[in-house]
C-alpha cells in the first residue's frame, strides 16, 4: 500500500508538470489542438471514445461508463504519450520528438447501478518550434517562433444505470469539472552576428479557468447469446471560459537571458473564449465464436467492431479589443477499430492459456478535417493504429498494461504546404486491486 501511495502522488506531479515539448505548428491557432483522446486502449482502436466501454476500462470521455466498472474493482488509469514527426516544406525538412504524461484516472462502482471517477485529463495542448532566416538588405534576422502550454481538466463524474436487465443495459452519466491552464505563443528575433545577441521577443500568452461539463450515454442489447450490440453517446454543450490574454514586447542586448529584459509594452485583456458543441456517436459490435476444443482445454474467442463520428463546431474569442479575437471553424473525425480476444474467461483458464493467447490485439484506422487551410485546402490527419493488451492475471485482478502506436501524416496534398508524417506512440496502465487486497473495503465491526 506504501508504495501504491508513492506511485499515486508522484503520478500527479508529473501529470501537474508534464508537457508536450513538440507538436504541429498549426497549434498555435486559439487554444491549441484538440484533444481527440489519447488513452492507450482508445488509440489503438483509432481514438473511438463514446462506444468504448469495458469494465477494465475508465473512458473518462463517456461518463456513462462509470456505471459499467466491475464491482468491487477499483481502477487506477495512468497513461504516456510519446510522439516523433517528421516535418517537410518546400524540400526543407526537420525531426522533432515529445513526450509527456497525460492523464490520472481513478473509477470505482459505488453500488450495482452508479459508479464514479475523479481525475486530470487533457483538454488541448500546444507545442511547437521552427525558425527562419530573413535578410533585410542591412542586417540578416533570425525569427523563432515557440508554442508550449496544455489545458488540463481536473474532473469528477457519475453514472448511473435506469435500465439493468439479463439482455439490455442503458447507462447515463456527466463528467462535472475545473477547466485550467495556459497556452503561450511566442516571436524572437535576433540578429545573426557573431559579436552580438541584441533582439526582441513578442509574447502572447491566453489563460483559461472556468467551470465545465459533458455528458454521456450509452445503450447495450445482446443479441442471443453471442452478439452484443452497443450505441454510445457524447454531448459537450457550448460553454463560455473565462480568459485573459497578455501580449508582452520585450527588447534586450542579450535575447537568451531574461533577467537582461526591457520591457517596452505590456497588457492584459479580459475576455472570453466559447467552445461550441461537440458530439460523438459511436457503435460497438462483440462477436463471441464458438467454442474451440482441444485436448486439455476449450477456447472461447471474440472479436468487436468499433465505428464513431466526432464533430467539433469550432471555438472563438470575445476579448475588449476585437483586434486581438480569433475563430477557429468546424472540424470532423471518423474512427474504425477491431479488437480480438482468443480467449473471453481468461480467469477461468489462465492456467492453460499460452502467452499470446492471454493477449487483446487492436487495430484501427481514423481520419480528422482539420479546420485549417493553406492555399484554400484544409489540411486532413489520418492514420493507421494498432496495439495490444497484456493482462497481469498473477493476482487475480483487472490490472493490464496497454500499448498502442500510431503511424499518421498531416497535410493537405500541397507540395507547397507544410506536411508532418508522425510515428506515435501510447502507453497505458490500468492498476487495479487483487482479490485479496481490496481498495475503499467498508469494514464491520462486531
Amino acid at each position: 500500500m506504501r508504495y501504491s501511495l508513492v506511485l499515486f502522488f508522484s503520478s500527479i506531479f508529473l501529470i501537474a508538470n508534464g508537457q508536450l515539448s513538440s507538436s504541429h505548428p498549426l497549434s498555435s491557432y486559439g487554444i491549441g489542438e484538440y484533444n481527440t483522446g489519447s488513452n492507450a486502449i482508445s488509440t489503438s482502436l483509432g481514438f473511438v471514445n463514446a462506444s468504448m466501454i469495458d469494465s477494465g476500462f475508465v473512458n473518462y470521455y463517456n461518463p456513462s461508463s462509470y456505471s459499467r466498472l466491475s464491482k468491487g474493482n477499483t481502477l487506477l488509469s495512468l497513461g504516456i504519450d510519446s510522439r516523433f514527426s517528421m516535418y517537410s516544406q518546400g524540400g526543407v525538412s526537420e525531426n522533432k520528438i515529445g513526450s509527456m504524461v497525460d492523464h490520472f484516472s481513478l473509477g470505482l462502482k459505488m453500488n450495482k447501478l452508479m459508479g464514479m471517477s475523479f481525475g486530470l485529463k487533457p483538454y488541448s495542448k500546444v507545442g511547437y518550434e521552427f525558425s527562419e532566416n530573413v535578410y533585410t538588405g542591412v542586417d540578416s534576422l533570425r525569427y523563432t517562433y515557440t508554442g508550449i502550454g496544455s489545458l488540463q481538466d481536473v474532473y469528477l463524474g457519475f453514472a448511473i444505470s435506469p435500465i439493468q436487465t439479463a439482455n439490455s443495459h442503458l447507462s447515463i452519466g456527466f463528467n462535472t469539472s475545473y477547466l485550467f491552464g495556459y497556452v503561450s505563443n511566442d516571436r524572437k528575433s535576433e540578429l545573426i552576428n557573431g559579436s552580438t545577441d541584441q533582439g526582441g521577443l513578442s509574447k502572447d500568452v491566453t489563460r483559461l479557468s472556468a467551470f465545465h461539463y459533458e455528458l454521456g450515454a450509452h445503450f447495450q442489447q445482446n443479441i442471443g447469446s453471442r452478439h452484443k450490440l452497443l450505441i454510445g453517446f457524447i454531448f459537450d454543450p457550448s460553454q463560455r471560459f473565462n480568459a485573459t490574454l497578455d501580449n508582452e514586447l520585450y527588447t534586450a542586448s542579450n535575447i537568451n537571458a531574461p533577467e537582461v529584459y526591457d520591457t517596452i509594452s505590456y497588457s492584459r485583456m479580459n475576455g472570453f473564449v466559447e467552445v461550441l458543441s461537440v458530439y460523438e456517436l459511436g457503435l460497438k459490435y462483440q462477436i463471441f465464436f464458438k467454442e474451440t476444443k482441444r485436448k486439455s482445454n476449450t477456447r472461447r474467442p471474440n472479436l468487436t467492431l468499433f465505428a464513431s463520428y466526432k464533430k467539433w463546431n469550432g471555438i472563438q474569442s470575445d476579448f475588449e479589443t476585437p483586434s486581438s479575437n480569433w475563430e477557429i471553424g468546424k472540424a470532423d473525425k471518423w474512427s474504425v477499430g477491431m479488437s480480438y480476444s482468443p480467449e473471453t474467461k481468461l480467469f477461468e483458464n489462465v492456467a492453460t492459456l499460452k502467452a499470446f493467447e492471454k493477449l487483446n490485439y487492436r487495430i484501427g484506422v481514423y481520419q480528422m478535417n482539420l479546420p485549417f487551410s493553406s492555399n484554400g485546402i484544409n489540411y486532413v490527419d489520418r492514420g493507421t493504429t494498432f496495439g495490444f493488451g497484456i493482462p497481469i492475471l498473477a493476482q487475480m485482478s483487472l490490472s493490464s498494461l496497454n500499448f498502442a502506436f500510431v503511424l499518421g501524416q498531416k497535410g493537405n496534398g500541397n507540395d507547397s504546404s507544410l506536411k508532418e508524417n508522425y510515428l506515435g506512440f501510447n502507453f497505458g496502465m490500468v492498476f487495479s486491486p487483487s482479490a485479496f487486497e481490496k481498495w475503499f473495503r467498508k469494514r464491520k465491526l462486531d
